[in-house]
């Protein structure tokens, strides 16, 4: 059944709600309602079964229950670390005199380069910057929606433009696909012409070294340094309470977990870094960095090891509500499929064929298409096979079309509230999903209107 613009209703639906009642939970269970009613042809019955069944089949995806496994132990881990004083003693460690971070722009800049550097995978990399960076940025009064930006405006973006990271083979496949020669090269190229990434992550820092900020970030920052006496800008080790000792209980589980998640990495696949499984990596390195906490605080004492278990699992149980809304946009995005959103907005494209402006429009329907759907790979593996052979076609230059449909995806990335890495930022910095989207969203805006100037200007000159 062809629903044409009607699929576009519930994931318009679900960013206006998301917005306007702050309830991103709400915002998604009335979007599947109302695309399940359509789905079931308008039965109520049907809408109530349908939306049951969406939910639950989430699980039957083993990419999604294990980002799921991931939150809830990340959540477990970080509750052990707390209980231990890590957090408190990183914090102290790393603000007091002579220390590598001695200003709240120290503090930006060091979140920025963890974010930069660590970009095998999106996913990964929300996850660690944020979590590391959680502690310190809170101590220089740093609000978790700024830190929240920082992390998601430089995980994704680096994942894309390294072209040895995830995204790298997963892009070239699809230009292969359509009988283009020299794939990779032609990806490699397309990273020079991914306008929004790199003005995502040159752009951060940009704005972190000239300590400007604006719009809601603006007020966000302020109402944040306002609200506890213990943070703001001259906030040092007056802050910091912890035990610096105590830092190795988040230093020492990081290190395992990332070293174990490498290690994975590589083992399964088979020596190539790339091709392994990521997923499957972290849940192992998670699991090996929670047993570390377990066994090393019962032997100094804090706890017994069954006590430290029963808290690894209140610490999970505190991620349920983000876990929630994860499952909620699994299934939206899954409905959305069903409904053919992409696909109906994806072909509205076509009517634009002047060679000139092709770039710029097909940029800016990736990222109105990737902002409907919350899924920046998603959108790629829609648009990539519908604008490569048109691009051909018109005789428009092949790696400048690529960074275009790659930038626009991680537009959608970085706004959408339905996004999975939007909802996995938010639960690293401990910042609420839509404060992230109203703080973040100008800046993408920027960046992003940015790119579809150059695009424009260069689909005349190339």
């Amino acid at each position: 059944m062809e629903f044409g613009f009607l699929s576009v209703i519930p994931s318009i639906l679900a960013i206006v709600l998301a917005l306007a009642t702050k309830n991103v939970f709400l915002a998604l269970f009335a979007s599947l309602l109302v695309g399940n009613f359509m789905l079931s042809g308008y039965s109520l019955m049907g809408m109530l079964e349908g939306t049951k069944n969406m939910i639950v089949g989430v699980f039957s995806s083993s990419s999604s229950t294990s980002i799921i496994i991931i939150l809830l132990t990340l959540g477990g881990m970080f509750y052990l670390i707390e209980k231990a004083g890590g957090l408190k003693g990183f914090t102290a460690l790393m603000i007091k005199k002579r220390s590598v971070v001695k200003s709240r722009v120290g503090a930006e800049l060091f979140t920025w380069l963890i974010g930069v550097l660590v970009f095998i995978d999106g996913t990964l990399s929300v996850m660690i910057t944020g979590s590391i960076s959680r502690p310190l940025t809170r101590a220089f009064g740093i609000s978790p929606e700024k830190t929240a930006w920082i992390v998601h405006s430089t995980a994704t973006p680096m994942s894309i433009l390294i072209p040895i990271a995830a995204y790298g083979p997963y892009i070239a496949s699809f230009i292969e696909a359509q009988g283009i020669e020299n794939p990779t090269a032609q990806m490699v190229r397309g990273i020079g012409f991914n306008f929004y990434c790199i003005f995502a992550v040159v752009g951060v820092a940009a704005f972190i070294l000239l300590r400007k900020d604006f719009g809601p970030m603006k007020k966000a920052e302020a109402a944040y340094m306002a609200s506890d006496p213990c943070v703001g800008p001259d906030a040092d080790e007056s802050c910091a309470d912890g035990d610096p000792d105590k830092a190795k209980f988040l230093l020492i589980p990081m290190v395992v977990m990332i070293v174990v998640t490498v290690a994975y990495l590589f083992y399964s696949g088979h020596g190539s870094l790339m091709g392994g499984d990521a997923e499957t990596g972290l849940i192992f390195g998670i699991a090996a960095g929670a047993l570390y906490l377990i066994v090393a605080m019962a032997v100094e004492k804090l706890g017994s090891v069954m006590d430290n278990i029963g808290a690894f699992f209140q610490g999970c149980g505190n991620m349920m509500d983000i876990v929630a809304i994860m499952v909620f946009a699994y299934a939206l995005s899954n409905l959305l499929g069903e409904l053919g959103t992409a696909a109906y907005l994806s072909e509205a494209l076509i009517r634009f064929i002047n060679p000139a402006v092709f770039t710029a429009i097909a940029f800016l329907f990736t990222c109105v298409i990737s902002f409907s759907t919350g899924s920046s790979a998603g959108t790629i593996a829609i648009m990539m096979p519908i604008l490569l052979p048109m691009a051909l076609a018109l005789n428009v230059n092949i790696p400048m079309i690529v960074g275009a449909i790659a930038g626009g995806a991680v537009f959608g990335d970085h706004t959408s509230p339905i996004s999975d890495t939007t909802i996995m930022s938010c639960s690293s910095t401990g910042c609420d999903v839509v404060s992230h989207v109203k703080t973040q969203l100008p800046y993408s805006l920027c960046f992003a209107g940015g790119a579809l100037v150059l695009y424009l200007v260069l689909g005349f000159m190339l």
